[in-house]
Protein backbone atom coordinates (compact mmCIF):
# COMPACT_ATOMS: atom_id res chain seq x y z
CA UNK A 1 0.00 0.00 0.00
CA UNK A 2 1.24 3.50 -0.72
CA UNK A 3 1.32 6.50 -3.04
CA UNK A 4 0.99 4.35 -6.16
CA UNK A 5 -2.24 2.74 -4.98
CA UNK A 6 -3.77 6.08 -3.94
CA UNK A 7 -2.97 7.68 -7.29
CA UNK A 8 -4.13 4.57 -9.15
CA UNK A 9 -7.52 4.89 -7.45
CA UNK A 10 -7.77 8.50 -8.65
CA UNK A 11 -6.60 7.64 -12.15
CA UNK A 12 -8.98 4.71 -12.53
CA UNK A 13 -11.96 6.88 -11.65
CA UNK A 14 -10.66 9.66 -13.93
CA UNK A 15 -10.46 7.29 -16.90
CA UNK A 16 -14.07 6.26 -16.30
CA UNK A 17 -15.13 9.80 -15.44
CA UNK A 18 -18.37 9.48 -17.35
CA UNK A 19 -19.49 6.89 -14.83
CA UNK A 20 -18.47 9.02 -11.83
CA UNK A 21 -19.78 12.58 -12.22
CA UNK A 22 -19.11 15.26 -9.63
CA UNK A 23 -21.72 15.25 -6.88
CA UNK A 24 -21.83 16.78 -3.41
CA UNK A 25 -24.95 14.74 -2.56
CA UNK A 26 -24.42 11.27 -4.02
CA UNK A 27 -20.70 11.28 -3.26
CA UNK A 28 -19.87 7.65 -2.48
CA UNK A 29 -19.53 6.29 -5.98
CA UNK A 30 -23.27 6.11 -6.55
CA UNK A 31 -22.86 7.57 -9.03
CA UNK A 32 -20.00 9.98 -8.29
CA UNK A 33 -17.72 11.78 -5.86
CA UNK A 34 -17.06 15.26 -4.62
CA UNK A 35 -13.56 16.55 -3.91
CA UNK A 36 -13.23 15.31 -0.32
CA UNK A 37 -14.91 11.92 -0.75
CA UNK A 38 -12.52 11.16 -3.63
CA UNK A 39 -9.54 12.03 -1.42
CA UNK A 40 -10.87 9.86 1.40
CA UNK A 41 -11.33 6.86 -0.90
CA UNK A 42 -7.84 7.37 -2.38
CA UNK A 43 -6.29 7.52 1.11
CA UNK A 44 -8.06 4.30 2.04
CA UNK A 45 -6.77 2.67 -1.17
CA UNK A 46 -3.26 3.90 -0.30
CA UNK A 47 -3.38 2.34 3.16
CA UNK A 48 -3.38 5.64 5.01
CA UNK A 49 -6.86 5.26 6.49
CA UNK A 50 -8.57 2.08 7.75
CA UNK A 51 -11.07 0.57 5.33
CA UNK A 52 -14.00 1.33 7.63
CA UNK A 53 -13.18 5.04 7.93
CA UNK A 54 -16.28 7.26 7.59
CA UNK A 55 -16.07 9.40 4.45
CA UNK A 56 -15.65 12.95 5.67
CA UNK A 57 -15.13 16.41 4.22
CA UNK A 58 -12.42 19.07 4.12
CA UNK A 59 -13.01 19.94 7.78
CA UNK A 60 -12.51 16.36 8.94
CA UNK A 61 -9.42 16.09 6.71
CA UNK A 62 -7.87 18.94 8.70
CA UNK A 63 -8.47 16.92 11.87
CA UNK A 64 -6.38 14.01 10.54
CA UNK A 65 -3.22 16.08 11.02
CA UNK A 66 -0.80 14.44 13.44
CA UNK A 67 -2.31 10.96 13.14
CA UNK A 68 -2.66 10.23 9.44
CA UNK A 69 -1.35 13.45 7.85
CA UNK A 70 1.74 15.61 8.39
CA UNK A 71 1.58 19.25 7.40
CA UNK A 72 3.94 20.64 4.75
CA UNK A 73 4.78 24.27 5.39
CA UNK A 74 6.21 25.30 2.02
CA UNK A 75 4.84 24.61 -1.45
CA UNK A 76 8.34 23.86 -2.75
CA UNK A 77 8.37 20.69 -0.61
CA UNK A 78 5.20 19.23 -2.16
CA UNK A 79 5.56 15.94 -4.03
CA UNK A 80 3.41 13.22 -5.62
CA UNK A 81 0.90 11.72 -3.22
CA UNK A 82 0.56 14.83 -1.05
CA UNK A 83 -2.81 16.53 -0.72
CA UNK A 84 -3.95 20.14 -0.68
CA UNK A 85 -6.87 21.69 1.15
CA UNK A 86 -8.31 25.00 0.03
CA UNK A 87 -10.42 27.07 2.40
CA UNK A 88 -9.46 28.06 5.90
CA UNK A 89 -9.79 25.48 8.65
CA UNK A 90 -13.13 25.98 10.33
CA UNK A 91 -14.68 27.60 7.26
CA UNK A 92 -14.01 25.17 4.40
CA UNK A 93 -17.20 23.13 4.54
CA UNK A 94 -19.37 22.67 1.47
CA UNK A 95 -18.61 24.87 -1.52
CA UNK A 96 -16.23 27.00 0.56
CA UNK A 97 -13.45 24.42 0.39
CA UNK A 98 -11.70 22.16 -2.08
CA UNK A 99 -9.19 19.31 -1.87
CA UNK A 100 -7.28 16.97 -4.12
CA UNK A 101 -4.01 15.12 -4.58
CA UNK A 102 -0.73 15.99 -6.28
CA UNK A 103 0.35 13.48 -8.92
CA UNK A 104 3.50 15.52 -9.52
CA UNK A 105 4.86 18.92 -8.60
CA UNK A 106 2.52 21.49 -10.17
CA UNK A 107 0.08 18.75 -11.13
CA UNK A 108 -3.12 17.77 -9.32
CA UNK A 109 -5.80 15.12 -9.73
CA UNK A 110 -9.11 15.95 -8.06
CA UNK A 111 -12.87 15.67 -8.33
CA UNK A 112 -14.29 19.05 -9.29
CA UNK A 113 -17.44 20.71 -10.58
CA UNK A 114 -15.69 22.46 -13.51
CA UNK A 115 -14.77 19.14 -15.14
CA UNK A 116 -17.78 17.21 -13.77
CA UNK A 117 -15.62 14.50 -12.26
CA UNK A 118 -12.01 13.60 -11.51
CA UNK A 119 -9.56 15.49 -13.72
CA UNK A 120 -5.86 16.19 -14.11
CA UNK A 121 -4.77 19.83 -14.04
CA UNK A 122 -1.24 21.14 -14.39
CA UNK A 123 0.67 24.10 -15.83
CA UNK A 124 -0.84 23.37 -19.25
CA UNK A 125 -4.38 22.92 -18.04
CA UNK A 126 -5.42 25.64 -15.63
CA UNK A 127 -3.92 24.54 -12.31
CA UNK A 128 -3.84 28.23 -11.42
CA UNK A 129 -7.63 28.24 -11.45
CA UNK A 130 -7.65 25.80 -8.52
CA UNK A 131 -4.44 26.59 -6.57
CA UNK A 132 -2.35 29.61 -5.64
CA UNK A 133 0.65 27.28 -5.17
CA UNK A 134 1.58 29.29 -2.12
CA UNK A 135 0.88 28.23 1.44
CA UNK A 136 -1.51 30.52 3.28
CA UNK A 137 -4.40 30.34 5.72
CA UNK A 138 -6.53 29.59 2.67
CA UNK A 139 -4.29 26.93 1.07
CA UNK A 140 -2.44 24.23 3.00
CA UNK A 141 -0.60 21.02 2.11
CA UNK A 142 -0.34 17.67 3.87
CA UNK A 143 1.68 14.45 3.43
CA UNK A 144 -0.31 11.29 4.16
CA UNK A 145 1.39 8.57 6.19
CA UNK A 146 1.06 6.03 3.40
CA UNK A 147 0.48 2.38 4.18
CA UNK A 148 -0.02 2.79 7.91
CA UNK A 149 -3.51 1.34 8.19
CA UNK A 150 -2.94 -1.73 6.05
CA UNK A 151 0.79 -2.39 6.27
CA UNK A 152 3.69 -0.08 5.44
CA UNK A 153 6.75 -0.82 3.31
CA UNK A 154 6.28 -4.50 4.06
CA UNK A 155 7.33 -7.49 2.01
CA UNK A 156 6.45 -11.08 2.97
CA UNK A 157 8.54 -11.95 5.99
CA UNK A 158 11.27 -14.55 5.79
CA UNK A 159 13.81 -15.84 8.27
CA UNK A 160 16.96 -13.72 8.28
CA UNK A 161 20.51 -14.48 9.28
CA UNK A 162 21.98 -12.42 12.12
CA UNK A 163 23.53 -9.23 10.80
CA UNK A 164 26.82 -7.76 11.87
CA UNK A 165 26.51 -4.05 12.36
CA UNK A 166 28.20 -1.54 14.63
CA UNK A 167 25.91 -0.37 17.41
CA UNK A 168 23.29 -3.10 16.89
CA UNK A 169 23.02 -6.24 18.94
CA UNK A 170 21.13 -9.09 17.27
CA UNK A 171 18.70 -10.70 19.72
CA UNK A 172 16.78 -13.34 17.78
CA UNK A 173 14.96 -14.34 14.61
CA UNK A 174 11.22 -14.20 15.18
CA UNK A 175 8.62 -14.45 12.44
CA UNK A 176 5.69 -12.68 14.08
CA UNK A 177 3.70 -9.45 14.14
CA UNK A 178 2.87 -6.59 16.49
CA UNK A 179 0.07 -4.02 16.77
CA UNK A 180 1.04 -0.40 17.39
CA UNK A 181 -0.52 1.28 20.44
CA UNK A 182 0.60 4.72 19.26
CA UNK A 183 2.24 6.22 16.16
CA UNK A 184 5.61 4.50 15.59
CA UNK A 185 8.41 5.68 13.30
CA UNK A 186 10.09 3.35 10.82
CA UNK A 187 13.82 4.04 10.60
CA UNK A 188 16.57 3.14 8.18
CA UNK A 189 18.72 1.82 11.03
CA UNK A 190 18.32 0.88 14.68
CA UNK A 191 19.05 4.36 15.98
CA UNK A 192 16.94 7.36 16.94
CA UNK A 193 19.41 9.41 14.89
CA UNK A 194 18.64 7.39 11.77
CA UNK A 195 16.35 8.73 9.05
CA UNK A 196 12.60 8.26 9.51
CA UNK A 197 11.38 6.62 6.30
CA UNK A 198 7.72 6.17 7.26
CA UNK A 199 5.35 6.17 10.22
CA UNK A 200 2.77 3.61 11.38
CA UNK A 201 -0.35 5.11 13.00
CA UNK A 202 -1.95 3.60 16.09
CA UNK A 203 -3.62 0.25 15.42
CA UNK A 204 -1.36 -0.78 12.52
CA UNK A 205 -0.03 -4.32 12.12
CA UNK A 206 3.73 -4.75 11.64
CA UNK A 207 5.08 -8.07 10.34
CA UNK A 208 8.70 -8.60 11.36
CA UNK A 209 11.38 -11.29 11.21
CA UNK A 210 14.04 -10.34 13.76
CA UNK A 211 14.72 -8.40 16.95
CA UNK A 212 17.64 -6.11 17.85
CA UNK A 213 18.85 -3.91 20.69
CA UNK A 214 20.53 -0.58 20.04
CA UNK A 215 20.61 3.02 21.23
CA UNK A 216 18.78 2.17 24.46
CA UNK A 217 15.81 0.54 22.70
CA UNK A 218 14.55 -2.88 21.66
CA UNK A 219 13.72 -2.94 17.92
CA UNK A 220 11.71 -5.18 15.61
CA UNK A 221 12.97 -5.41 12.05
CA UNK A 222 11.85 -6.50 8.58
CA UNK A 223 12.73 -6.16 4.89
CA UNK A 224 10.49 -3.60 3.21
CA UNK A 225 9.26 -3.45 -0.37
CA UNK A 226 12.27 -1.27 -1.11
CA UNK A 227 14.49 -4.31 -0.40
CA UNK A 228 16.06 -2.48 2.52
CA UNK A 229 15.95 -3.54 6.16
CA UNK A 230 13.73 -1.36 8.35
CA UNK A 231 13.62 -0.92 12.14
CA UNK A 232 10.85 0.06 14.56
CA UNK A 233 11.58 0.70 18.25
CA UNK A 234 8.97 -0.79 20.56
CA UNK A 235 10.29 -0.20 24.08
CA UNK A 236 13.24 1.11 26.06
CA UNK A 237 15.78 -1.33 27.46
CA UNK A 238 15.90 0.40 30.87
CA UNK A 239 13.82 2.75 32.97
CA UNK A 240 10.20 2.74 31.82
CA UNK A 241 10.15 -0.36 29.60
CA UNK A 242 6.44 -0.27 28.84
CA UNK A 243 6.03 -1.30 25.18
CA UNK A 244 4.16 0.80 22.62
CA UNK A 245 3.67 -2.26 20.40
CA UNK A 246 1.77 -5.34 21.58
CA UNK A 247 2.55 -8.84 20.28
Amino acid sequence: MGVKEALNWMDRHHRHKGNYPYSMVRRNGNPGYDCSSAVYYALIAGGVLPKNTPIGNTETLFKLKGKYLDEIYDYKDVRAGDIFIRGGEGRSAGANGHTGMFYKKDGIIHSNYSNNGISYNDNKSFIGYFLDRRRSSNERYFRPRYGGANGLDIAPVKRQKPQKSSGKKFIKNEKWHGITQTACHVRADASTNSAIVATYPMGARINYDSVYEADGYRWISYIGNSGKRRYVAYRRTSGNTRAWITF
